[in-house]
Formats: structure tokens, sequence, C-alpha cells
């Protein structure tokens, strides 16, 4: 708030004086006036310094404090409160005109703020404006004809993709400042605007999509559409079913989100009001279905007025996911999760009986024999049927399906990297691959019920993996993996590596094994709570050297970047399962390493699962063996074997004594509740004796000696793994004739100031494929 100034006295002038500088001398002649309270809201005050904060300030107003009410007071004249009619006349008063020089002008859109007064003034031109507006009208409809005629012919100037930039620009400056917001916010759009313009989207031009959705593509920086989001797209915005099989990383999000999005946008357009949400999509695990969700947000964040994006998965609060449901239009939700919250509510089943689309990723997984039974619950629930009307006759089931027909266009697109149900099989299963694309099709058609006959597109139908894939083998004994694993990561470091293991069990011994190497393994498994599987992900991406041990749940259509190796702990039980595995490197146009550990009795398998999977790339060739195999030193995983048992045993240790007491909680809690005294030495007692044969004897035995290891003895154990791994591993280098002239000192220095594990040259000892 400003103080009123003291006005200094006007100079006398020889010209007539301003109505403006009338006013002032009036309100001075007129002495003391009366005053009266306003509320601040109907003040006049005018805006100064915008580009830093856009303070308002007024004069001519006395503040005056009465405890805790404060009152503002004005002069009885009116000249501070705010009048529509007396503001338009005050900028025809204080207006001074325009300059001598010819003014350019431009598209005036007379929706704009502000354009009112404009228009007030433009109908009273006087003298000489009068002709210099109707010239300047002239020049403008010249201008739009050669605009017009320019863009016939194809030749667009710089100078005018430069206005329209500028033109960009200034709205965005414009809706920044009517919203109250920060100016240099407003900058960085026009910054934005302008890098979009530097996107070439030709290659999108032929898909016929809304400028909207283009501009959303530009700010994503995705020039050229990838080869099944050419394909489908078109088909999907015709209206027909589609059913997409690309490799892994090919895009395929996109392929279904686009579409979605622009149906969503015409909706819009015409007006059609929300009745639920249009779209629902299925995805196997909750990880993927979070990553579907962060995609499409992406996509719609670059849209002026975008579809509300609900992620529905299981781990989170289930009454906010209800509230969210309320206003969504776009739900991605896993199967378990979405039928909970569907089942119990049949208003908001008839709600979403009216959807646009039904879109399945990775059906292949969520289709298997015996899983996802919620999977065909929700379909039924869109098809307004309940779990229960399967006993329903014949003839009432055709009446219903002609009624869905007429009262929903639904359309169903499924995406997946493998479809063939012989992928499916387990890996010891012998014989040739003999699913066709007709048995596929019919697969898919008995659980999907499709209301049309489907578009299959395949877009890579010669092979099933990534181009840029390289695959490798290391054949080692069943009880040495744990060094060979250990020995892989050293002799490949920097990497971001993702190990799969076929149990959780794995995923929890690794884990701790690896971190006590001084690795940064993190683990994922379905056991885990969300929200740790979430940090998992995230501290997992965001590290380049970083490790993820994790089970089949991370196999599925995650997209993490830059994930430099796969690498199979366990071998997979299926080949589809391989290739969903090592399809989480070589994503998109990069490369990417797929090794697998195998024992001696694992090594026929997993041949017989590299002819499946490379079945089509044979035809023609006489080439038995896909998988490459890489050769390790024996003697240097010899050398590593001593810090490697340290830490496995430690890490052993540590989860005995956890299971130990958790199974001492769990046995002590329900003594409690029956009543029972409770006495744990018996029970040793007992678990000792029993412990001497028998299946898994063996393992009870190495757990008791675990569990008994004392603080002392696991002290030493920590501090002998520390002093292990303080030292250089030797790979060849004499330490008695160091000196003699064969050894590069300066290079073994170097290597130990970096931090080298090795002492030697480790040249060649890396797989390269």
């Amino acid at each position: 708030m400003v103080p009123p100034s003291k006005k200094r006295k006007l100079p006398t002038a020889t010209g007539p004086a301003s109505k403006r500088s009338k006013n002032i001398s009036k309100k001075k002649s007129g002495g003391k006036e009366s005053r009266r309270a306003v509320d601040a809201t109907a003040l006049a005050w005018s805006s100064v310094g915008e580009d830093f904060g856009g303070l308002e300030v007024i004069e001519g107003v006395d503040v005056v404090k009465d405890g805790s009410k404060v009152q503002f007071l004005v002069a009885g004249d009116k000249s501070n409160i705010i009048d529509p009619q007396q503001e338009v006349l005050d900028g025809d008063e204080s207006f001074e005109g325009f300059g001598d020089d010819p003014l350019e002008v431009g598209d005036i859109d007379s929706g704009e703020a502000g354009s009112g007064q404009g228009g007030l003034e433009s109908e009273k031109p006087q003298g000489k404006n009068k002709g210099k507006a109707g010239q300047g009208k002239a020049e403008q409809e010249k201008t739009k004809k050669n605009k017009n005629k320019n863009k016939l012919d194809g030749k667009n100037s710089g100078a005018e993709k430069e206005d329209e930039q500028l033109d960009k620009a200034s709205k965005v400056v414009q809706k920044s400042s009517a919203r109250g917001g920060n100016t240099f916010g407003a900058l960085a759009d026009a910054n934005d605007y302008a890098d979009q313009e530097d996107v070439d989207m030709a290659a999108w031009v032929p898909l016929n999509l809304s400028p909207q959705i283009l501009s959303a593509i530009a700010k994503l920086k995705f020039t050229k559409p990838t080869l099944i989001q050419e394909k489908t797209i078109p088909e999907i915005l015709a209206g027909d079913d589609v059913i997409g099989k690309a490799q892994t990383g090919s895009g395929k999000t996109l392929a279904f989100g686009i579409p979605m999005v622009e149906r969503w946008l015409e909706l819009q357009e015409q007006g059609v009001k929300r009745t639920g949400p249009m779209a629902v999509v299925l995805s196997p695990t909750r990880e993927l279905a979070k990553q579907l969700g962060d995609h499409l947000k992406a996509l719609c964040d670059g849209l002026p007025s975008a579809p509300y994006v609900c992620v529905v998965t299981g781990g989170l609060s289930i009454q906010k996911q209800q509230r969210q449901l309320e206003k969504a239009e776009i739900v991605i939700g896993t199967p378990g999760r979405l039928w909970e919250v569907l089942s119990g509510d049949r208003a908001l089943q008839s709600k979403f009986a009216k959807i646009k689309f039904l879109v399945v990723d990775e059906a292949d997984r969520l289709f298997k024999v015996g899983q996802f039974k919620e999977a065909e619950d929700i379909i039924g629930a869109l098809d307004g049927k309940s779990p229960g009307d399967d006993a329903e006759s014949s003839d009432e089931d055709e009446e219903e399906d002609e009624e869905d027909e007429e009262s929903s266009a639904r359309q169903t697109l499924v995406f997946s990297a493998t479809f063939d149900k012989d992928l499916q099989t387990k890996l010891a299963g012998k014989g040739k691959s003999t699913g066709s694309d007709e048995e596929k099709m019919a697969y898919l058609m008995k659980c999907l019920k499709f209301r049309g006959e489907p578009k299959f597109i395949d877009v890579n139908p010669v092979s099933q993996m990534a181009q840029g894939l390289k695959e490798g083998l290391i054949e080692c004994g069943a009880m040495e993996k744990d060094l060979y694993l250990y020995t892989v990561l050293l002799l490949n470091p920097g990497r971001r590596t993702l190990v799969f293991t076929n149990s959780i069990s794995a995923v929890r011994r690794l884990t701790p094994l690896l971190s006590n190497l001084n690795l940064t393994a993190l683990p994922l498994h379905s056991q885990m709570a969300q929200k740790a599987r979430l940090r998992s992900l995230e501290r997992f991406t965001a590290a380049r050297n970083s490790l993820l041990i994790a089970t089949d749940v991370a196999a599925r259509g995650l997209d993490i970047k830059q994930v430099d190796q796969v690498l199979h702990y366990h071998v997979p039980r299926s080949a589809d399962t391989y290739i969903h595995r090592s399809g989480r490197t070589a994503r998109g146009e990069s490369s990417g390493v797929s090794v697998i550990l195998c024992s001696p009795d694992e090594v026929l398998p997993t041949r017989r699962l590299a002819s499946k999977v490379h079945a089509e790339r044979s035809s023609g060739a006489k080439r038995e063996h896909f998988i490459q195999t890489l050769l390790i030193d024996r003697k240097m995983a010899s050398r590593l074997k001593p810090r490697v048992d340290l830490a496995k045993k430690i890490a052993d240790t540590v989860l005995a004594k956890e299971k130990a007491h958790s199974d001492d909680t769990w046995l002590r809690n329900a003594a409690d509740e029956l009543g029972v005294e409770y006495d744990s030495e018996d029970l040793e007692a007992v678990n000792a004796s029993g412990g001497k044969g028998g299946r898994g004897g063996g393992r009870r035995r190495k757990e008791q000696a675990a569990k008994s290891l004392s603080k002392a003895e696991m002290g030493a154990l920590k501090a002998q793994l520390r002093e292990e791994l303080s030292r250089r591993v030797n790979l060849g280098v004499s330490e008695r004739y160091i000196t003699g002239g064969r050894v590069d000192v300066g290079a073994l220095l170097r290597e130990g100031k970096n931090g080298g594990i090795f002492l030697g040259n480790t040249d060649g000892l890396g797989f390269d494929l």
C-alpha cells in the first residue's frame, strides 16, 4: 500500500490542458471532502512492475485500523472505486494516439482479454486515424490473400514462421498473466514452443492426427512413429479391433494411447457429456500399470485440456482410488484390485459398461490357463454380466450379445510381444511349434470376445527378439552360480544390470550376498510392499551402476532406460519368459546383452529354448545354436571364491536368524491364543532330533548351524571379509619380480587409485558380444 503522495504544482502550459489535469485541478479546489469506507475488492487497483511479481497500488485512499478490523476510506467522488463505464472513459482520456510510423495490423482475436476496449476505440475513429484504419484493413486483407497463396504453393517464408512463434509465445504470456502466475514461467513455456518448432513432425502427418496431439508428441521429442505405431494407429482411429504384436521396447504404449486421447478430444469438441470412464487398460503387474500411467500422463501434459488418468493397483489406498475413479477418463489397473473395486458396486459397473476402449497389455500373460480369473470377471462386467451368469440359456446369451453390440461400440485392443501358445509350454516340452496365426487368433477370440473380426498386425514376423540384443551362455556348476554371477559383474563394471531369478527366496538370499560384496543390489518381488517395490525401481533407475535382483514380476513391459545387461541366474521356465526377460535391454534402437548361467544338466534345455525362440529365423538356415557360449577364466573365479564364501556365510546367518525370530514370534503368538505354555528350548530339541534324515534335513542342519553363530563370530567373519575385499585380486602379476620391467607399475597404481579390484590386465576377460 502506497500512502497518498503530495502532488506538485503543474507548470503553466501554453497549450490546452488535458482532461486529466482538469480533473485534478477541480479536485484540489474542492477543499476537504467527506470520505466513506469501501471494501478492498471494490477499489481500482493499478498494477506496477508486472515483470517482477505484479504489485498492485492505489492512491488517495486512507487505511484505518480499528482493533482487528481494517477499513479503506475514499473520497465521495468515487474516483478510486471500480466502475466499468468510468474505466472505458478513463482509457479514452489517457490515450494519446499512435505515432506517425505506420502500424502493421495482425490477426486480432476479439475473444481475447481486453478486446472490448479495443472494439470501442475502433468504432470511433477520428480525423486522420479513420483513413489510416481503412488503409490498414485493406493491407490486412491483402496480406491474408498472400498468405493463402503461399500455403497453396507450399512456400511459407521463415518470417511467417517467426511471427507465428511470437504469437504463440505472446498468448502464453497473456494466459499466464491472466492467471496471476509468474511471468518467467510463461517465458519458459514460450521457450518450449520454440523447441517444439525445431522438431520435424512430417513423419506423423500421414496418420491424420489432430494438431493438439501432434503438439503433445513434439514436446516428447518423438520425431517419427515406430513401426507398430505407424501400422496400428490408423486402424484404431478407423474403429477396428486390433491385435498388435511387436518386439519389446517398440513403443506399444503410445500405439494405443494416442488414439484413445484423440478420441477423447473429439468427444470434447462435440460437447458429449461424461457418463463414466472412456477407456480401461488391463496390466498383469503393478509396476507395468504405473509405467503405462506415467507414459499416458506425459502425453496428456502437452495438451491444453487433457483426460484424467487413474492408476488402480494393489498395495495402495483403495479409498483414494475409489475417489479417483469418480472423475477418471482413462483407467489403468491390475485385474485383482480393479475387480475388488468393481465387484461390490453395480452403479460403477454400469458406468464401466459404456467404455469406448478396452486395452489388454501383455494379453498372453493375463490369459494363461488358471491365472488372473479376475480379468475374465472384469470383461464379463464390461459386457454387463455377473460371474454367475454362465448358467443361463444360450438363447438369452445371444440376445444379450446383440443388445450389447447395439448399445456399446467398444473397441478391444490387444498388445504383446508374444502370442504363440507354444512359447508358453514348459522348457522341457518337446516338439516343434505348431501354433499357426489362425490358432492364435482363435485363442484370443475365445478369451476376449471381440465385437468383430480383429485385425492381427505383426510388424516383425521374422524375429521375436530385439535387433540390438546379443545373447550368451555361461556353463558352471549348480553350486557355483553365486561365484560366477559375482565374477561376471566384476568383469563388466559400470553397467546397469538386471538379474532374474525363478523364486522369491533366491532374491532374498542374493540381495544381502551381493551387498556384502560392496555391490549396490536392490530387491524386487511380489511379496514386497508396494512402496518398497517402487523405491527399488526408482533407485535402480537413478544410479548408473546399480543392480536389480528380481523375479519375473519385472519381466513384463518395464521400460527402464539404459539397462546394459540382463543376467538369468535361473534358466527361464518357458520361452516367452526368456523373450520378455531379455526384452528389458536393447530397447528401441539401443543394444544390450542377455546371458544365462547354466549348470551342465541345463545346457540342453536351454539350447531347446533358443531353438523355440528363433524357430522362424532358422528357416532356410542350418544354424543350430543361437546362443554363444562364453568362457570365464576358472583360475580367476577361484581367486574370488574366498570372499564370495564369506559373504554367503554372513548372508545365510542373517537370514537364518531372521527366520528363527519370525517363526518364534509366530509360535509364541499362537500359543498365547490357545492358552498353551510355550517353551522354545523343547521345540529346538525336537527340530534338532527330527533333522537328522529325510528330505530337507541338510538344509535344516545348515540353518541350525548358522542360527547358532554368536555376535563375536559374526564380527570376526565381517572383519575377515573386509580384509579380503581390501586386497586386489592378482591376475598373474609376479610380486617377486615386480621391478623386472615386464610389469607396468604406473598402470597398476592408477588402477588402484581408481578403485580397481584386479591386479593385472583384464582385457578380453569380459564379454563384448
